[in-house]
């Protein structure tokens, strides 16, 4: 952006590129489309995790004493 007497003018063809940021999901992206939220209290505090509901790790966490609070679909999620 230049100035010109003190007022900034806007030339597009002046302006700095932003290099854009690839995002890589995970390879079990597309495997599960069921989530579920779950927390549990350690130390008097809340911990939140989200983990898919067919995942092995579920059952784990449920033994460990996490509850959920929420069950979604990917699907339904606009984001």
């Amino acid at each position: 952006m230049r100035r010109r007497n003190g007022i900034p003018i806007d030339i597009p063809s002046a302006r700095k590129s932003v290099p854009k940021v690839k995002v890589q999901k995970p390879s079990e992206y597309n495997q599960y489309n069921v989530y579920v939220t779950m927390f549990k209290f350690e130390d008097g505090q809340k911990v939140w995790t989200i983990v898919p509901l067919a995942h092995p790790d579920f059952k784990e966490l449920k033994k460990a004493g996490y509850r959920i609070t929420e069950k979604w679909d990917k699907r339904e999620v606009s984001a």
